[in-house]
């Protein structure tokens, strides 16, 4: 008997899967007449691109399975046994990490012929159970993407909002290529992978076969996320030689002009192209995959001197260039037109070799250099041209794969990985002091700078990452167990001195020019002997599990097992005496080492009708993720041991005798000060984790419509909390008179502790206070013609106590909103809450002509959100913690509730006037008039609704050469074409940092608030780039 099976894959192949892995697998039952199961049948599946074959027979139980099979395909599984009719699946496609169910009955009596047997389930295989997207090879050429990133692919998982996913810190997402790490795990870049601050993707587009994500896989072996898992696998070469060589380009002619100002886009090209190539080395052994990329962008300089809209004038740029050269030696760099660069260079290889029947090994290096530029300037903020730096991160990374297939009962897979990242800041021109002048052209607010740029002068960062993961499985019964360790080791070299070369203000121009500083900061080591101290540790994180996968009962598969992770930090930061003087039972020397943090887990797949027309999936289980090691490297840069710091003002700067250019000097321009900043992390901190729980229904529907119901609820279990322990206890509430009495909030009046050494005293601990859930709802449909259509809505929450949006400790308490103790914030949305999400895509493609060798497609895809949340602050300190950012503002009911003092100058408003347009405001908001008579909450407000449709058109043309068919394609990405149509569609908005300081805080006239609107009575902004229509021509030979 002879059965062809085409798996449909629906929606351009949106499909899940329930692990993060590089493989996939085969499995099922081998039954004869009446159900009978079947032992000692042989199972050959064969990956026909390669001719690799991978074989095993059925256990006594009639059951088998084939472990680390290559993703794709097409297989041709063959299963036989004595002299009975085998049993032929064709056409058969694997996806990432989806065990792929074949169940076969032996005793036909005669071939039978099928065309088509889909795979339903609603398009996903039925051994799924938690919540997983992956996305194949057919949407990554399809679907529209102009920057050719991982994210432009991720984003069609219905929970993902941007990076985020499930309401969750994208920094505790856990990205993988092949397997292999490849997070940001420092934590600096907000794309989440390595050289994301050099602009540049981590791999390149063309050799990505597939991508998964992974929200809730119950698979024991999946960890390090809170968020999600991605995970990418990378093409590999076959028996067939093919290639493509390809080119991307957009300039200011495919962008659409600016919504604000109607202007159209200054000049700029950006550019993308490469060459992929792969074939055998050995038919049906060896084989290679080569892919080489490099991307370009040029864009100009806006706001020159002398160009309308500036402060900066030809005259005053040159009259301080000029006095600068003459009178320090010092080039200040160009103030005119220049080109901003950003560039990369990717280089990818594979080896797979096919040992034998039972081995296989695959050896892949990934190498990145890039740069970008970065010299910015504004209307009221002008930069000179050394006053630049260029980021510059160089990556490489090797991983090894050895699969193992040694019988049908035993399996093994080993990963072996190791990476190199290298990332530093060089500043232009040779180094000098940065310099700041205010008052450029008498205007209040605007300034210009120049010299080493301040935080980039000593900047830099190494990380080495080794990592070993071994999973081993054997088959028992109806039952796969599964035995193995992850294991990653990091070291890392941070040097960041903010300060270092010494940073200057003047109030003026002439008074720069006169040589009268108002300020001088510095900072220089305390070490003797060692001018820059970097911080250098070590640290691992350790990962081992144990799992087992059986069919309790028919059509019903459990899957249980438990996870141990045990993060260890080798090294130990200085050790600082006077905290433990100041603050028993704290020392700056401890590190989170050695906890055991358990996760067991349980998922289950219920085939209810035996025909996957509806499948009940879930499971619940403990996370395990990780955090920025950012986080845990302030504690070593921030001990108090390493920096002095001078911060000296108008007399007392460098006695009197003004600016000093010498760098090395910087430290004796004033009084200094081992006055410190200092970080800890408490005795019993945990990395995170959560206790996550998942439910879903797929469902076939009248139609060939496939849905699914998908519920996901995250409760907290440990998360980050930063508390300023220098801060003492308040005895008392702010000034009733500011409010009539109505705001009642602590008053801290900025007493400390412990003044005299120490400024801030960040505790980094942990919190259990926080969730997550969303609701998704999801159709699909498939067309035999060539549509495929998806629909999907999320809705979510998240809530969170801090949600650590910065690298540094400080920033991270600090801008944390509060209405009482700073260092005991309230539960509050999460800045990563999704709340309504609606997605949508349709995909077409024809084929036609002489072997198809013409084909036309269209691909959209379609993204609605209830926009971002965001704050209500006051601007400064109104209950004298020392921040200035952080106070929540209180929603007057009536101007009795709020003390508004007159403004005067050139823009006054009296107490009444503001007491109107403040009153306007809270009426016109649709959240803060909910509110009166109540404290603002922490992203209790949102941006509007955003709607975005971007598009994708696809055009091959074939020539058929030697019965082999050589395309030509083109292509067209138009993100936002909303706005192509319409001028007022497809609009995006932001609120700077999702926090906006609506009302002043004043201490003139004893004390009160002022206010003035904010344009067009709106806190939030149009994100002019992002609300255009944004176009990218693309051309690629394929042969």
């Amino acid at each position: 008997m002879k059965k062809t099976l085409i798996v449909a894959i629906l929606l351009a192949g949106f499909f899940t899967a329930s692990a993060q892995v590089t493989t996939s697998s085969i499995n099922g039952v081998v039954t004869q007449s009446a159900g009978k199961n079947t032992a000692g049948a042989t199972i050959k599946a064969t990956h026909q691109p390669s001719g690799t074959v991978y074989s095993g027979v059925s256990n006594s139980s009639g059951y088998f399975n084939l472990s680390n099979l290559r993703v794709g395909g097409p297989y041709l599984v063959e299963i036989t046994y004595g002299n009975l009719q085998p049993v032929i699946y064709e056409d058969v496609y694997l996806q990432l990490g989806e065990p792929f169910a074949v169940d076969a009955n032996l005793s036909q009596p005669k071939e039978t012929s099928i065309e088509a047997v889909q795979m339903v389930a609603v398009g996903r295989n039925s051994r799924k159970n938690g919540a997983t997207t992956v996305i194949g090879r057919k949407q990554i050429e399809n679907m529209p993407t102009l920057s050719r990133s991982l994210q432009d692919f991720t984003r069609l998982t219905p929970q993902a909002n941007g990076n985020s996913f499930g309401g969750a810190n994208n920094r505790y997402n856990n990205i993988t290529i092949d397997g292999a790490v490849n997070n940001d795990v420092f934590g600096l870049s907000g794309s989440g992978t390595p050289g994301g601050q050099a602009g540049t993707q981590p791999i390149s587009l063309d050799a990505i076969q597939e991508i998964q994500v992974a929200l809730a896989p119950f698979d024991v072996t999946q960890g390090n996320f809170t968020g999600a898992g991605v995970n990418a696998v990378t093409r590999s070469g076959t028996n067939k030689f093919e290639g493509s060589v390809y080119f991307f380009g957009r300039n200011e002619n495919t962008i659409g002009k600016s919504v604000i100002t109607g202007e159209k886009s200054s000049k700029f090209s950006e550019t993308q192209y490469g060459v992929r190539v792969g074939g055998p080395l050995i038919k049906d052994k060896l084989f290679f995959f080569f892919n080489a990329e490099s991307g370009r962008r040029t864009s100009p300089l806006a706001f020159n001197a002398g160009e309308a809209g500036t402060t900066m004038t030809n005259e005053i740029a040159q009259q301080i260039a000029d006095y600068t050269l003459s009178k320090y030696g010092y080039d200040i760099g160009g103030y005119g037109p220049q080109d901003i660069q950003t560039q990369n260079n990717k280089i990818f290889g594979k080896i797979d070799w096919n040992i034998n029947d039972k081995h296989q090994l695959a050896i892949r290096y990934n190498y990145i250099d890039a740069f970008d530029d970065n010299l910015s300037r504004s209307a009221n903020f002008f930069r000179f041209g050394n006053n630049a730096y260029k980021f510059t991160n160089k990556q490489s990374g090797l991983v090894a794969e050895l699969r193992s297939n040694f019988n049908s009962s035993f399996s093994n897979n080993l990963i072996l990985g190791y990476s190199s990242i290298k990332d530093s800041r060089d500043t232009a021109g040779s180094p000098f002091p940065q310099i700041t002048i205010l008052n450029i052209g008498n205007v209040s607010g605007a300034s210009a700078e120049f010299g080493s740029q301040r935080s980039s002068f000593a900047n830099e960062l190494d990380q080495t990452i080794f990592e070993v993961t071994d999973n081993f499985k054997w088959n028992v019964g109806k039952s796969t167990f599964t035995l193995g360790t992850h294991n990653e080791f990091f070291s890392f070299r941070n040097l960041f001195i903010n300060n270092l070369n010494g940073r200057w203000d003047f109030n003026s121009v002439a008074d720069y020019l006169n040589n009268v500083p108002a300020r001088v900061r510095a900072t220089y080591s305390l070490i003797p002997g060692e001018s820059r101290p970097e911080a250098k540790f070590s640290a691992a994180q350790l990962g081992f599990y144990a799992q087992g996968e059986s069919e309790v009962f028919k059509n019903f598969r459990l899957t249980y097992g438990i996870r141990l992770d045990i993060p260890v930090i080798s090294d130990k930061p200085l050790r600082n005496p006077k905290i433990e003087a100041a603050f028993p039972g704290y020392r700056t020397d401890n590190t989170p080492s050695g906890q055991l943090l358990w996760a067991p887990r349980a998922g289950f797949n219920y085939n209810v009708n035996g025909d996957r027309s509806l499948v009940l999936r879930g499971g619940v289980g403990v996370f395990t993720g990780r955090v920025p090691f950012v986080w845990l490297s302030n504690q070593y840069t921030n001990s108090g041991m390493l920096f002095g710091t001078v911060d000296a003002r108008t007399t007392g700067i460098n006695g009197g005798n003004g600016f000093d250019p010498n760098i090395e000097n910087q430290q004796n321009m004033g009084s200094g000060s081992t006055r410190a900043e200092v970080n800890l992390i408490s005795d019993d901190f945990k990395i995170p984790q959560v206790l996550r729980f998942n439910l879903a229904g797929d469902f076939r529907l009248p139609g060939g419509i496939n849905a699914t119901l998908e519920g996901m609820v995250s409760k907290t279990m440990n998360n980050i909390v930063y508390s300023d322990i220098n801060i003492s206890g308040s005895n008392s509430n702010i000034n009733p008179a500011l409010s009539g009495g109505a705001d009642t909030r602590p008053n801290y009046t900025g007493q400390r502790v412990n003044a005299t050494d120490f400024t801030n005293v960040i505790l980094l601990s942990n919190s259990s206070r926080g969730y997550t859930y969303s609701l998704t709802t999801q159709l699909q449909k498939s067309f035999a013609f060539g549509l495929d259509l998806m629909a999907a809505y999320t809705n979510g929450q998240s809530a969170s106590i801090n949600d650590g949006n910065s690298s540094t400790a400080l920033s991270n308490w600090e801008f944390t909103q509060v209405v009482t103790n700073p260092n005991n914030p309230a539960l509050a949305n999460s800045n990563f809450d999704i709340r309504h999400r609606t997605i949508g895509s349709a995909g077409y493609k024809v084929e036609y002509g002489r072997n198809k060798a013409f084909s036309t497609g269209f691909s959209l895809f379609y993204a609605g959100t209830s926009g971002s949340p965001f704050t209500y602050l006051y601007n400064g300190d109104v209950n004298g913690d020392g921040a200035f950012s952080n106070d929540l503002i209180y929603v007057p009911r009536n101007a009795s509730e709020i003390k508004l003092v007159a403004l005067t100058g050139s823009n006054p408003a009296t107490v009444a006037e503001q007491w109107t347009a403040l009153n306007s405001f809270i009426e016109q908001d649709p959240y803060l008039k909910t509110r009166r008579g109540q404290y603002a909450e922490r992203n209790g407000a949102r941006t509007p609704w955003e709607h975005r449709f971007d598009m994708r058109v696809t055009q091959d043309l074939g020539i058929t050469i030697k019965d082999r068919v050589h395309r030509f394609q083109l292509t067209f990405d138009i993100f936002n074409v909303g706005n192509l149509l319409n001028k007022d569609w497809g609009k995006s908005y932001f609120v700077a940092n999702q926090a906006y300081q609506l009302i002043t805080y004043t201490t003139s006239g004893g004390g009160g608030y002022t206010f003035r609107a904010p344009q067009d009575n709106k806190a939030f902004n149009i994100s002019d780039l992002a609300s255009r229509w944004q176009g990218q021509f693309g051309v690629r030979y394929i042969f």
